[in-house]
C-alpha cells in the first residue's frame, strides 16, 4: 500500500488549498495524500511531506513551496501575477518561468508559487476580469490574449507537465493511468434538408432561386423527391470509422428555438427522434445548449432543452457542450449545475487548438467567487474541425500533423485527446472538401 503524501499549510487550509491538492494529486497524479490538523503530526511523518506557505522548514525530506497569498484569500486577481519565478532552478518545477514568483532572500532567487498557478489555470481565473480587446465578437475569450499561447504553453497540457516534473524530483511514483482518445461530434444541424417543415422548405427553395443557387436547389430536389441521402446524414460512416478503432462518441444536439445563431432541425421532427435512438444504441447523447440559452438571464430556455433530448432519448441528461464553445467563467458553470448537467465538454478555445486550462484530463470546476468546488466536471477539448480550418486556416495534411502533435504531448503524460467534430465537417460539400479523409485518417494516427 502506498503511504499517502502529507501536507501542511501554514493556518488551516483553505478550500482553494484543498482543490489545488486535489487536482495536483487525485487528477494528475492519482497519489493518495492527507492534510495534516497540526505542524506536530506532520513533522513526524517519515515519508514524504510538504509544505505551503511559510518559511522553509529545517528538517530534510520536506517539500517547501511559497505562498504568494492567492490561495489564502477570496481575491480574484492578484499582484503577486505579475511577477514571474527564474526560468528553472529547484524552485521552478519543469523547465521555463511561471507567474506568481515568490523571492526567495536567501537564494536571491524567484521561486515559484506553482500552487497558485494551478489554481489560476484551472479554475481560468484568468479570464474572471479580461478586458474587451481579449474577447471576440461573441465575448469569447481568445487564446491569442491567454498566457499560456505569449508563453508557448497552449501546444502541451502544461498544469500536468510541471505536476508530473515536480513528482519525478520528490520521487514521487505514479497511479494508473491510461492514454485515451475522445471523440465528440456537435449536431448544429442534424440534416441539411430532411426533416424540415414544408413552409421552411419552400422558403428556404425561394431563397435559394432569388440567389440563382443552382447546386442547392438540384442537391435539395434530389434528397426530397428522389431519395438520395442527405449531405448532413454522415452518422452511419461516422460510426462505422469509432468501431474500427474501438471508440465510443459523445453526440451534442442542439435544440434551440431558431434564432440568429442557432439553426436547427425542430426537436420535435419525427426524423429526430428516430435518430437520437438509433445513436444511443451505439454512442452517447448530451445536450449542446443553445447562444440564445447562455445569454438569457436565467436557466429556463437552457432546462427547456435539456427536457427535449430528455423526451428524444428516453433518459437523464447530465452532459452539455455549449454552441460556439460559449463560456463565462464561473456564471456558465453555475447555471449549468444548476440545471442537473454534471459534465460540461465546453473548455477548447475556437481560434486555435490547445489545452485552454494546462489540462487533457477532466476535473472538477472551481467557482472562485464563491470559493467551492462545484457539482460539474469539466472535459478539456483539444483539437475543434473549425479551429483547424476556418481559424487557423490549415490543410488537411496540415491538421493531421497538428493533430498528431498534440497526441504526442497527451500521451507524454498519459493524458487524453478530446476531438470535437460536426456531422456536417464530413460531408464533402463546400469548405470541407477533402475534410472527410482527415476525420478517416486521424485515429490512425493518433491512437
Amino acid at each position: 500500500m502506498v503511504e499517502p503524501v502529507k501536507l501542511w499549510a501554514t493556518g488551516a487550509p483553505t478550500s482553494r488549498h484543498e482543490y489545488v491538492a486535489y487536482i495536483v494529486f487525485d487528477v494528475v497524479l492519482g497519489c493518495p495524500y492527507v492534510w495534516c490538523t497540526s505542524e506536530a503530526e506532520w513533522a513526524q511523518h517519515e515519508g514524504i511531506k510538504i509544505q505551503y506557505g511559510g518559511k522553509p522548514y529545517p528538517a530534510q525530506g520536506v517539500e517547501w513551496i511559497p505562498a504568494c497569498g492567492l490561495l489564502e484569500g477570496t481575491a480574484l486577481t492578484h499582484p503577486a501575477q505579475l511577477a514571474w519565478s527564474d526560468a528553472d532552478g529547484p524552485g521552478v518545477p519543469g523547465k521555463g518561468r511561471l507567474p506568481f514568483g515568490v523571492a526567495n532572500p536567501s537564494s536571491g532567487r524567484m521561486d515559484a508559487d506553482w500552487w497558485s498557478w494551478v489554481f489560476w489555470m484551472t479554475t481560468r481565473l484568468e479570464e474572471y476580469e479580461a478586458s474587451k480587446s481579449a474577447l471576440d465578437a461573441m465575448g469569447r475569450f481568445q487564446a491569442s490574449a491567454s498566457v499560456a499561447h505569449q508563453e508557448g504553453w497552449l501546444l502541451r497540457p502544461e498544469v500536468e507537465v510541471r505536476i508530473r516534473a515536480w513528482a519525478a524530483t520528490v520521487g514521487l511514483s505514479l497511479g494508473n493511468s491510461a492514454y485515451k482518445v475522445n471523440p465528440t461530434i456537435d449536431v448544429d444541424s442534424a440534416y441539411a434538408y430532411r426533416h424540415r417543415s414544408a413552409l421552411r422548405s419552400i422558403g428556404a427553395t425561394v431563397k435559394d432561386m432569388l440567389h440563382a443557387d443552382a447546386t442547392r436547389l438540384m442537391e435539395r430536389w434530389r434528397v426530397l423527391v428522389t431519395g438520395q441521402q442527405d449531405p448532413y446524414d454522415t452518422y452511419e460512416w461516422l460510426e462505422s470509422i469509432h468501431a474500427a478503432h474501438g471508440l465510443q462518441a459523445r453526440y451534442f444536439f442542439l435544440l434551440s428555438d431558431r434564432g440568429p445563431y442557432d439553426r436547427p432541425v425542430h426537436w420535435n421532427e419525427p426524423g429526430m427522434n428516430v435518430l437520437v435512438q438509433h445513436l444511443t444504441a451505439t454512442a452517447t447523447v448530451g445536450i449542446h445548449p443553445g447562444v440564445a440559452s447562455h445569454n438569457s438571464r436565467d436557466a429556463e430556455q437552457m432546462k427547456q432543452e435539456v427536457s427535449r433530448l430528455e423526451r428524444l432519448s428516453n433518459m437523464p441528461v447530465h452532459h452539455a457542450r455549449q454552441h460556439y464553445l460559449l463560456q463565462r467563467a464561473p456564471s456558465t458553470w453555475r447555471r449549468l449545475e444548476s440545471i442537473g448537467i454534471q459534465h460540461d465538454h465546453s473548455l477548447g478555445y475556437a481560434d486555435c487548438i490547445g489545452f485552454r486550462a494546462g489540462m487533457s484530463r477532466s476535473f472538477l470546476a472551481f467557482d472562485a467567487m464563491e470559493n467551492r468546488t462545484l457539482d460539474l466536471t469539466i472535459h478539456p477539448i483539444s483539437a475543434m474541425d473549425a479551429t483547424l480550418n476556418r481559424y487557423m486556416g490549415l490543410a488537411p495534411n496540415q491538421a493531421l500533423d497538428a493533430l498528431e502533435q498534440l497526441a504526442r504531448e497527451a500521451k507524454a503524460v498519459d493524458g487524453e485527446l478530446t476531438l470535437l467534430w460536426h456531422n456536417e465537417t464530413v460531408s464533402e460539400r463546400n469548405e470541407w472538401k477533402g475534410w472527410r479523409s482527415v476525420y478517416e485518417q486521424v485515429f490512425e494516427r493518433v491512437c
